[in-house]
């Protein structure tokens, strides 16, 4: 069989899954679009404070509303000048296809930390100017800055949100260490995180005894620990759908998985399966797979065929 053969059975086949999902017949009213998630572009930066000279990477999402600020913090192997290595850590395409895929409006960076720096100390002020720069310039929402971070970077969102209660809207440090940290000041700001239990590096019971220290102080948490996850995987895994919509479902600028279709105000719910007709419990984080919408008046959904790359 020819290319264009083989090209033909697959969206004939396509066609007849999204008829099977819906439970739709051939004269059912439904739309049909494509969309393909493109990489992210980042432009390069820099910021001196201090006399500390911190390069950074940003990118603007394009979505709806006044731009979100979103910060990621990477992991300790990442410190550098480069500007470069930073942007290898799974969490930054991660978090930018989340964006993109939920259509948020979004100032993305990137920071990457000097060699013989860590995200603590006198990085905390460097990081705050570099927040500052972007809040004072009114480039974005103030009422809606996010910050992440795996590893090192998770400690070092933990630092942040003890270094500058009230400051960010929500928070999601991975695989971090929130010992040295105020849970009186951490507690201001919503948190998830998560912990792996075969992690060797960070302590699954000293982030669980903080977290309980922000709930007996009504702070709003979400903490997940995953079965034999090692540190490197806990680094890589955590950001799935669900979390980070519960991270961005608090803020002006919110997700939710209730309204996946920016703009759209008549869906009432929405269902992911596999190209093969498979329920997910939420999108991939690559390849090919088909979302539908059902509307509040009970009417045909709105069904997608999303890539992400």
């Amino acid at each position: 069989m020819n290319n264009n053969g083989k090209i033909s059975r697959f969206w004939m086949s396509l066609v007849g899954i999204l008829f099977c999902v819906s439970g739709c017949k051939a004269d059912d009213d439904f739309t049909f679009e494509t969309d393909k998630i493109t990489p992210v572009e980042f432009e390069t930066g820099k910021i001196v404070s201090d006399g500390i000279e911190m390069p950074y990477r940003v990118a603007h999402i394009n979505g709806t509303g006044k731009p979100s600020l979103v910060i990621y913090l990477h992991g300790g192997s990442s410190k550098g000048n480069d500007n470069e290595i930073q942007m290898s850590e799974a969490g930054v395409d991660s978090i930018a296809n989340y964006l993109e895929s939920r259509q948020i409006e979004a100032i993305y960076l990137v920071p990457q930390c000097p060699s013989d720096k860590s995200w603590g100390g006198p990085m905390l002020g460097v990081l705050k100017s570099l927040i500052d720069k972007y809040v004072g310039d009114g480039i974005v929402d103030e009422n809606s800055l996010y910050i992440l971070g795996g590893s090192m970077g998770g400690t070092g969102t933990w630092s942040m949100l003890s270094a500058y209660p009230g400051l960010f809207t929500a928070a999601m440090p991975v695989a971090g260490n929130p010992s040295k940290c105020d849970a009186d000041k951490v507690a201001s700001t919503p948190v998830c995180t998560v912990m792996g239990t075969s992690d060797r590096i960070m302590s699954v019971e000293t982030t669980s005894d903080f977290i309980n220290e922000l709930n007996a102080r009504n702070g709003i948490t979400k903490f997940e620990v995953e079965d034999e996850w090692t540190h490197e995987m806990t680094c890589i895994q955590s950001y799935t759908t669900h979390r980070l919509d519960w991270v961005f479902s608090h803020g002006s600028n919110p997700s939710g998985i209730e309204n996946p279709m920016a703009g759209n105000n008549f869906i009432k719910s929405v269902q992911y399966y596999s190209i093969d007709g498979r329920i997910l419990s939420e999108p991939p984080s690559k390849g090919l797979y088909i979302i539908r919408c059902v509307n509040k008046d009970g009417s045909g959904g709105v069904h997608r065929l999303m890539m992400v790359k």
